[in-house]
Formats: structure tokens, C-alpha cells, sequence
């Protein structure tokens, strides 16, 4: 096995939903990633030949960032792809002089915290404004 990583925005849909899908999370369909990834300042990905099997974006203001969407498809897991696409996005970010760098863990994976931890992430707490957030 031998998988490719690659910089870039112009991806099929139906290969990050059919990602999404395997890992657990609700697809986007067409249009919703069309914005998504319009929005976004860089996304890293991780091919096994033509299959997507891992991702990871950033968006920024010049001022913050926030990293996204970094998954990795449950087949290829521990096999250091998620480090590899995390590295990629911090050494992105790293020297840029962002007031705030974060990220969203899902908490209902015991792996996910201490992961983003390896990486020097630090829990902090957070709020979202729900009643006016529209569900993917």
C-alpha cells in the first residue's frame, strides 16, 4: 500500500461523502462542499490509489485559524495517515503568527483528545450559539 497525499480544493463530492460515510459522519452532499471547500485557506489529502481515505483543512481570517475536517477512514486508522495530514496543516499554520489556533474533537471518541494533545492541542472550553445553527 502505498498512499499519496496531495494540497488542493478541487475534489469529488461523492468521494468525501462516500469518506464520511465510512467514518461516521453526516455527508454534505454536492453543494454544501462546494461552499465548504471554497471557504477553506488549504486541504490536505491522503489517497490509496484512486480511493480517498483522509482529509484536513484549514480556514482562516488572518488573525485565527481553525482546523477541519480531519478524518481518516477506519480502514487505514493508526497507521500514522491522521498524524501525517495534522503535521501538514500545523506546519501550515505554525509560523503565520495566528492569535488563535483550534480545532472542534468529537468527544465521544476516547482517542481523539490525547491525539490532538501529541500535537501540543490543549482543551479549552467552548460555546456554540445552537438555536440559530442549522444542522449538516
Amino acid at each position: 500500500m502505498v498512499i499519496v497525499y496531495r494540497e488542493g480544493i478541487d475534489l469529488d463530492t461523492q468521494q468525501l461523502d462516500s469518506l464520511w460515510n465510512a467514518i461516521g459522519w453526516r455527508q454534505r452532499g454536492q453543494e454544501k462542499w462546494k461552499k465548504v471547500l471554497s471557504k477553506s485557506y488549504f486541504m490536505y489529502t491522503a489517497w490509496d490509489g484512486n480511493r480517498l481515505i483522509g482529509t484536513g483543512r484549514i480556514t482562516e481570517d488572518g488573525i485565527m485559524c481553525m482546523f477541519y475536517d480531519i478524518g481518516v477512514h477506519p480502514d487505514y486508522q493508526r497507521k500514522g495517515i491522521g498524524a501525517r495530514i495534522l503535521e501538514e496543516l500545523i506546519s501550515r499554520v505554525k509560523d503565520r503568527e495566528y492569535a488563535s489556533i483550534g480545532l472542534f474533537a468529537w468527544e465521544e471518541n476516547p482517542a481523539n483528545i490525547p491525539f490532538y494533545e501529541k500535537f501540543g492541542f490543549v482543551k479549552t472550553s467552548g460555546m456554540e450559539l445552537g438555536r440559530y445553527m442549522k444542522p449538516e
